[in-house]
């Protein structure tokens, strides 16, 4: 037998639906005791036990067209719904995921840039409503599937172009939490506390894995909730990690503010992303519903050549700086790329500012992007 609390249209109650061994639906709501004629009893909570799957009516009671079996291994149950003061959100169905265990996670959800950056009260004004904050970290983004089994895989994130996550290993502390939190996939990110995203891969560094998102609950995928939904799901499932535990952990999700923007920035932070809670999780895809709000730093560099790409021979321009340390850049736009085209030796030697996020121990610039030809005492 399994139940399942819901609660009344006014939040005042709650009722419970059970799914027998035997496949029949029950309720102790009114709509399902107080039977109508001849009609089977079926009311809206069973109606949601059900989730889509076909049902039989026998006699007055409406059952599960098959026997789930006492396990219930294989009834796939939507989430519960979400209450939050006296109002109720009921889920929408989520799509049934056939054999978690054989496919692959599909690829992360990416933030995109601000086209218009705010700071300020203009910040807070913008994104008072709608809107949460979370630190952006820096580490490794990292996909994890905990299949019903326990068995607990980890995807790397693919580089860009790239088709498809590579299998990565996880320390053995970390999996044993993840198996506690249960069948799930589980977007996140692999840090080094303290450090920077070269530390995750020092031999012996402690890690920690930060879930900021769930794509799939208990054998359904549901990327077509919203992030708030989402996010209770996911604090749901952080809930049964044991107190004291260090490796497995989630980001604060705050109302925006320019001013923690500033407190991560002046303690060495990355950044933060700002989510619409009302947004869907849409793998693979850069969507204006996360913003990613970084702070950059500038610098002058030397044009010295081009690197080849998708868009011909000039898509990069090779940058070089007092140090002799190089770094490429995308071509600005499709203007200078015809402008390179016709004569690119004219373009050698000419000075570029870049924005880029900082400077590696090895002197590189992290994530360059062009931002202006320099001008006379740049």
């Amino acid at each position: 037998m399994k139940t399942f609390t819901y609660p009344s249209s006014d939040g005042t109650r709650n009722y419970t639906a059970v799914l027998a061994d035997d496949g029949k639906l029950l309720c102790n709501c009114k709509g399902w005791t107080m039977r109508r004629g001849t009609q089977a009893r079926h009311c809206k909570h069973t109606k949601l036990v059900a989730n889509g799957h076909p049902v039989v009516t026998r006699g007055e009671f409406v059952f599960l067209e098959f026997n789930p079996g006492p396990d219930h291994t294989t009834f796939r149950q939507a989430p519960d719904p979400i209450v939050k003061g006296n109002q109720t959100r009921i889920m929408v169905t989520p799509t049934v995921i056939a054999a978690l265990d054989d496919a692959r996670p599909p690829a992360p959800m990416l933030a995109s840039a601000m086209t218009d950056p705010v700071t300020g009260a203009a910040f807070d004004r913008r994104f008072a409503t709608g809107y949460v904050q979370e630190e952006k970290l820096d580490g490794h983004r990292c996909m994890v599937v905990v299949d019903e089994d326990d068995s607990v895989r980890a995807y790397s994130r693919p580089r860009a172009g790239g088709t498809g996550a590579k299998l990565r290993d996880l320390p053995a502390a970390i999996v044993a939490q993840f198996v506690t939190m249960g069948w799930g996939i589980y977007d996140g990110e692999l840090v080094a506390p303290n450090g920077k995203a070269w530390d995750v891969v020092v031999k012996g560094a402690h890690l920690v894995f930060v879930a900021f998102d769930i794509l799939a609950c208990n054998g359904v995928s549901v990327t077509n909730v919203n992030y708030q939904t989402r996010r209770y799901l996911l604090l749901e499932k952080l809930r049964r990690l044991p107190d004291g535990q260090q490796s497995v952990s989630t980001v604060l999700s705050d109302p925006p503010s320019w001013k923690g923007v500033q407190a991560i920035w002046k303690r060495g932070g990355e950044g933060v992303i700002l989510k619409r809670v009302d947004s869907l999780y849409r793998p693979g895809a850069r969507s204006l519903d996360w913003l990613k709000v970084k702070q950059h730093a500038a610098a002058t560099l030397t044009i010295v050549g081009y690197q080849a790409g998708k868009l011909g021979p000039y898509a990069s321009i090779v940058l070089r700086d007092t140090q002799g340390i190089e770094t490429t850049v995308k071509t600005l736009d499709n203007a200078l790329l015809r402008d390179l085209a016709a004569d690119p030796q004219a373009f050698i030697g000419r000075r570029v500012v870049i924005s880029f996020q900082e400077k590696t121990p090895a002197g590189t610039y992290r994530h360059p992007m062009f931002d202006h030809f320099a001008t006379k005492g740049e």
